[in-house]
């Protein structure tokens, strides 16, 4: 009887062994979510993923929609034409191809741009974006955010939205921000960090300082871009960035958007487009994309759930000014994925892992590479079987999926073409 115990511990241990062995197999796969050969949507760009808790994906972008009567405010600008739409696609569970793309939302006669999703403690799907109320003679300095809310998005086709509102800031503290920021110029440090653009950057922050009194610029230019992060607690927060300043901030909801409150401005300028993660310990790390010369992505710290949050430092990825979005994993670690070169043109994605935190990121590896191409904006998550599930602009034609789980990237590969 005990040897037949002992056998039988020994084969569940082997099982369990080959199991293990298997699921750490490195693992890779793409697909485009729609040919841009056969179906067009123009200007195709900054796209997001979310699993959906019956194991559906969803993918939202913003695209070129129909083209609206000719007029004196009709712009070639692709992302701010005054028909730029919302769309997104469903990635039904265990099927092999993305669903018809469709229209998430489109507020006519202007742009709607930058969206994110996520999925709430309640099971909810919210979706962001922000509306560019001057488009096309206006840029991104007139955005307004929206939101929109679903409980009913497990069928093909778009949500059906039951809930929308307006994100309209309040912010304090901009023109201190701006202050300090100046001061700090006046340093022999930061004006040897700034070389020749020293003289530019103090007659830009000069004018900022003028536009911080301006109520109407404080308020309005907040952007989306990452996705939002649902704190432990169950509160939703959007991290955002205001185009007028390029100083972030956070909004922060825990009634279902009845509320809001915001975060402390992060004390520094030049800063778009955060990214948040939540450690273990609580702590919250915020990444963004920055113009700062030395091409590095910055990165600034909160230890009271992103009310307030440290002066950001460089880290020592690489940094040319495009999108970035960064996640914590099951097993603790952090993925990051971003162009990782110091200048354009963003024809180089990456994806890194670091195992402390972000304090180093030991393994990288390439998504894309490819000399001339166009590759930015990306969107990651991890699903619920433990795969990383990445979405990124592809040529700016169509949105790219790819999916493949942390060992894939600690092969450690040498720089070369995705999936080699």
């Amino acid at each position: 009887m005990i040897h037949r115990h002992c056998l039988l511990i020994a084969c569940c241990i082997l099982a369990w062994n080959l199991t293990t062995a298997s699921a750490a197999e490195p693992m890779y796969r793409a697909r485009e979510i729609f040919d841009p050969d056969v179906e067009s949507h123009g200007h195709v760009h900054a796209s997001a993923i979310v699993q959906c808790p019956n194991g559906d994906f969803r993918a939202v972008w913003y695209e070129n929609g129909p083209e609206l009567p000719k007029s004196r405010y009709y712009t070639a600008n692709q992302d701010k034409h005054d028909n730029v739409r919302v769309g997104g696609s469903r990635l039904a569970k265990g099927a092999e191809d993305w669903d018809a793309p469709f229209v998430m939302s489109d507020t006519f006669g202007t742009a709607d741009n930058n969206p994110t999703v996520v999925v709430d403690a309640d099971g909810k799907l919210w979706l962001f974006y922000s509306t560019m109320l001057g488009a096309p003679q206006w840029t991104w300095s007139s955005s307004l955010l929206q939101y929109k809310v679903s409980s009913n998005y497990a069928k093909p086709g778009p949500p059906i939205w039951e809930q929308s509102g307006l994100v309209i800031p309040r912010p304090l503290g901009l023109k201190e921000v701006v202050d300090e920021a100046r001061e700090k110029l006046e340093s022999p440090e930061v004006k040897k960090q700034y070389g020749k653009a020293a003289a530019r950057y103090s007659k830009y922050l000069a004018q900022l300082q003028k536009d911080a009194n301006d109520t109407m610029k404080q308020r309005m230019g907040w952007m989306p871009r990452a996705h939002p992060l649902i704190r432990r607690d169950g509160t939703l927060i959007v991290p955002l960035s205001n185009e007028n300043f390029e100083i972030p901030m956070m909004a922060m909801t825990n009634d279902g958007g009845k509320t809001w409150i915001y975060s402390d401005p992060v004390p520094d300028v030049g800063m778009i487009q955060p990214s948040l993660v939540e450690l273990p310990d609580g702590t919250l790390q915020a990444y963004f994309r920055n113009g700062d010369p030395r091409h590095r992505i910055k990165r600034s710290v909160s230890q009271d759930g992103g009310m307030t949050w440290s002066e950001p430092e460089l880290t020592d990825l690489l940094h040319p000014g495009g999108g970035i979005e960064a996640i914590l994993l099951d097993n603790g670690h952090l993925a990051m994925v971003y162009n990782n070169k110091e200048e354009k043109p963003r024809d180089k994605l990456a994806v890194s892992i670091s195992d402390d935190f972000g304090k180093t990121w030991k393994w990288t590896r390439q998504l894309e590479d490819e000399p001339g191409g166009r590759f930015d904006y990306p969107s990651i998550i991890q699903a619920a079987d433990g795969m990383l599930h990445v979405t990124y602009s592809y040529h700016l034609r169509t949105i790219k999926h790819v999916q493949f789980n942390e060992e894939w990237v600690r092969e450690s590969r040498p720089p070369g073409k995705a999936g080699s």
